[in-house]
């Protein structure tokens, strides 16, 4: 390479961070606050997740066809929907349960759940994959285990109803992992017509679930809440927002900035939500909480490099052959 390209390539990478970065904290922040405020002050989940991804389709078309942001240059046929159904339910369910579990419980609270999820997801990968993981990453887990622990054992705003939908909500996070996992769909579509594919998908799935819910009350009260609708069509730009930073943000750089950045937007929106929301949280609990945090951290540089030995192995293999 020469210093004409090695410099070209150096300013490539800093515009990208100074734009992508910033963007995807904010966008990460931005949604999390307004699905917090959803979730509180307009108790339909559902409803929200209907004009949500309703929303989202509009965006990633507009984005595609009048500013070129998304590339949905792909012709749509029917037999592009088929192989994304099944998956598509199960993402419907742990979406709204999502919304659901911020309506009881903390911003601090949804994180740690979140990170929770990666020892459930381990655990499933042990006992039914077989997978084998290296003491590093063993001690990883454990040290985010014993966050979870001290965080979940000292919570000033701890109720049983909130603590049950956070672990339906995981458990539904935990099956789509292993749903995307063994359902891989290659698919001709762009990533974002897939995600076009996906939002469409889940509209009749979400109007089932208004029904069953009995949530229709909350569509008539929508049309009372102008507010509501503003807080949807942001949190909806927001959310894809956070895609497109993400998207190019792993083309310059390593997962482990990635990763770092959304830790961080995961700190800034535990402080907004003790400050909008009146969110209580003890030293012990932000103990715990830190340490649930560095042990995610540290578990995914540990399973960076499982995939990266995996990696070369079956490279090596392929080259023997």
């Amino acid at each position: 390479m020469s210093p004409m390209e090695s410099h070209t390539k150096t300013s490539s990478a800093i515009a990208t961070a100074a734009l992508f970065f910033p963007s995807l904290i904010i966008c990460s922040v931005g949604m999390i606050l307004l699905n917090k405020t959803l979730s509180v002050g307009f108790p339909y989940p559902n409803t929200i997740l209907g004009l949500q991804n309703g929303a989202s389709v509009l965006y990633l078309w507009t984005g595609s066809r009048v500013l070129g942001i998304f590339d949905l240059s792909v012709p749509f046929r029917l037999s592009q929907f088929k192989p994304f159904l099944y998956p598509t339910l199960n993402w419907v369910m742990m979406l709204a349960l999502s919304l659901k579990m911020l309506q009881y419980n903390s911003v601090a609270t949804m994180v740690m759940f979140k990170t929770l999820g990666t020892i459930l997801t381990c655990t499933v990968e042990i006992f039914y994959f077989g997978v084998r993981y290296s003491r590093n990453a063993k001690a990883a887990l454990g040290v985010l285990a014993l966050g979870s622990a001290i965080y979940a054992g000292s919570d000033v705003g701890f109720s049983y109803t909130g603590y049950f939908w956070a672990t339906m909500q995981i458990l539904s996070w935990v099956l789509q992992t292993f749903v995307e996992k063994i359902a891989t769909v290659d698919s001709e579509q762009t990533k974002a017509g897939v995600a076009v594919i996906r939002n469409l998908l889940s509209l009749p799935v979400v109007a089932c679930l208004i029904g069953v819910s009995g949530e229709l009350g909350g569509i008539k009260e929508l049309l009372d809440r102008q507010e509501v609708w503003g807080q949807v069509a942001l949190s909806s730009l927001l959310g894809c927002g956070l895609g497109l930073s993400t998207s190019a943000l792993y083309k310059t750089f390593a997962p482990t900035a990635v990763v770092v950045a959304n830790n961080i937007g995961k700190c800034i929106s535990i402080v907004f939500g003790c400050i909008l929301f009146h969110d209580k949280l003890i030293p012990t609990q932000i103990c715990g909480l830190a340490l649930s945090l560095a042990g995610s951290f540290w578990y995914g540089q540990e399973e960076k490099k499982r995939l990266e030995e995996k990696k070369n192995e079956t490279n090596g293999s392929d080259s023997e052959v």
